[in-house]
């Protein structure tokens, strides 16, 4: 698939479970982010965030359904390599609840003139299906 087939324009940034290998994807006024599935139970959002902008905030979520009992899910980010810790009321781990879940990573990041700023998110999961993300700045 090439990276202009997978180019979604002016709609909701989402991963799309069902298909493989990179994508591309951004909403208006929005980073860019690719999409990589490693693994059926895997996923890895890399988004590219202009560093000229001095501080922003960002709200990562990422949405599973059929989630039970024996579901868990968890999440890690990263900026440029390097771990980052989400905000206080991000949720960044499931365990055993019903239906439809997400997790949700909340962050602030300071714009670097020199630096990349490239914010990767992992996501792993047994037991339900990934349905797609959301990345919304303040």
């Amino acid at each position: 698939m090439t990276r202009s087939n997978a180019m979604v324009v002016g709609c909701v940034l989402l991963g799309v479970a069902a298909t493989v290998g990179m994508h591309a994807v951004q909403a208006q006024g929005k980073p860019v982010c690719e999409t990589a599935e490693p693994g059926r139970v895997t996923r890895e959002i890399e988004c590219r965030l202009d560093p000229a902008q001095v501080m922003r905030r960002f709200h990562f979520k990422a949405h599973f359904s059929g989630s039970h009992d024996d579901t868990t899910a968890r999440m890690e980010a990263m900026l440029d390599g390097i771990p980052v810790a989400c905000e206080d009321g991000s949720k960044t781990s499931t365990e055993g609840e019903d239906g439809d879940v997400s997790l949700e990573c909340r962050l602030s990041v300071k714009g670097l003139p020199d630096a990349k700023q490239v914010l990767r998110l992992k996501l792993r999961w047994h037991h339900a299906e990934y349905t797609g993300f959301d990345l919304d700045s303040d």
